[in-house]
């Protein structure tokens, strides 16, 4: 028997219910550039998978590690900042007369600067001098009161750069990661394609030279052959996506590294999904809905502040409204990746049967070759077929679980 053994089913995926996907990666894993790369030891070797993207890039991508740096020093100028709008209104709020603290300083100033009685003026001068400090008290408290609000609002600003910087980049560097290990398999089915070819030119040959096709059908059909174009092209795209994934890792192109080709994730986790108790603790991890939070905190506190009750009111219902606005908006963003996911889901579930057909009749015909009934060349077009297949369903199975942490990462409070 010449039947040979499919190098694909190498492992399963499982899904709900049971269902099995083929964990085709493996079977292209040999073929990629990184064979020699992926022998090298632990050390000084950058191991890429979805999963470690975002340690490696905090640790090495220059421009995230930018807003980083600006993150830090805008949080540590913003806990100083409360640390000394504390000690003033402590300072301040020993003063019982706030109201008049402005004009007492001032009746006190000018009776004390004006009195040409020396013994009544260093009566006044301890009024005076009691009424400055309430007056440097209440400027005092005015200033970090002010330098508070400055460097909250620009830890806030630093803090949502940083955000955007990291999220944004990371999920760059996870597709282009997803993309360029979808590049392997179709380098390998160019190759194979190349091969294929290659046979069928030599097929033409043969009936040209028996003349049992004219010279044009033959031009024709060698003209009509673009696989060695395209097996450079996709080498090119491949090199290409691989230098753009190094570039957004932070990483030289000169680094040893290796990739987790195979994403072999259990996916039953997605389909046990309880969405309801994910968006609480989503809505409860979210940054930007704590630090609202802590800023409706602060009007609370600084209640007894305020003169003028309406100007509080309207500030405390404003940051309300902010919040609620807040919550409903990232609640939206929230539904629509699940609902992604679960559309990404759905469809790998629904394309497992397909791809199961279809490698059954891969399997018939090789059984059909075992027996003599078609030829080789036809095994190889029905293993390209099937690998082509195969490909995008690994594509679309590495998209699903690129999701699956996009949706993971928000509720965690990304």
């Amino acid at each position: 028997m010449r039947k040979t053994f499919i190098s694909f089913l190498i492992g399963t995926l499982v899904v709900s219910g049971g269902i099995s996907i083929l964990n085709i990666p493996g079977a292209y894993a040999a073929t990629t550039d990184n064979s020699a790369v992926n022998e090298v030891s632990d050390s000084g070797t950058i191991k890429v998978s979805l999963e470690n993207i975002r340690d490696i890039m905090t640790e090495n991508n220059l421009d995230i590690k930018i807003k980083q740096n600006n993150l830090k020093i805008a949080q540590e100028e913003y806990h100083d900042a409360l640390d000394d709008y504390g000690s003033a209104k402590s300072s301040y709020d020993a003063y019982s007369d706030k109201e008049n603290i402005e004009s007492n300083y001032e009746s006190a100033k000018n009776a004390y600067e004006n009195c040409t009685d020396d013994a009544q003026k260093e009566t006044l001068k301890v009024a005076y001098d009691n009424a400055k400090a309430a007056y440097d008290a209440k400027n005092a408290y005015d200033n970090a009161d002010t330098t508070l609000t400055t460097k909250r609002d620009a830890f806030k600003t630093a803090r949502d750069d940083y955000n955007k910087e990291i999220e944004d980049q990371v999920y760059a560097a996870q597709q282009a990661y997803i993309t360029y290990l979808s590049d392997l398999p179709n380098e390998k089915i160019k190759e194979d394609t190349v091969n294929i070819n290659t046979k069928k030119e030599q097929i033409y040959k043969l009936q040209y030279d028996s003349g049992f096709i004219s010279k044009n059908k033959y031009t024709e059909l060698l003209q009509g052959n673009t696989s060695v174009d395209d097996l450079d092209s996709s080498k090119n795209t491949a090199e290409l996506d691989k230098l753009k994934l190094f570039n957004l890792l932070g990483i030289s192109s000169e680094s040893k590294v290796t990739f987790e080709n195979d994403i072999d994730k259990n996916f039953d986790v997605i389909s046990k999904i309880n969405y309801e108790d994910d968006l609480s603790k989503m809505l409860e991890n979210n940054i930007d809905i704590k630090l609202q939070n802590d800023e409706i905190d602060d009007l609370d506190d600084a209640e007894d502040d305020y003169d003028n009750k309406d100007i509080y009111d309207n500030k405390v219902e404003e940051a309300n409204n902010k919040l609620k606005s807040l919550m409903n908006s990232t609640e939206t963003s929230f539904k629509k990746q699940y609902n992604d996911l679960m559309t990404s889901y759905n469809s790998i579930k629904s394309s497992y049967d397909v791809i199961n057909q279809k490698q059954k009749e891969y399997e018939i015909e090789q059984t059909k070759y075992d027996y003599g009934f078609v030829s080789k060349n036809d095994v190889d077009a029905a293993k390209l077929t099937l690998d082509n297949d195969n490909a995008d369903f690994i594509n679309k199975r590495n998209q699903c679980y690129l999701s699956y942490l996009k949706y993971i990462e928000m509720k965690e409070g990304y």
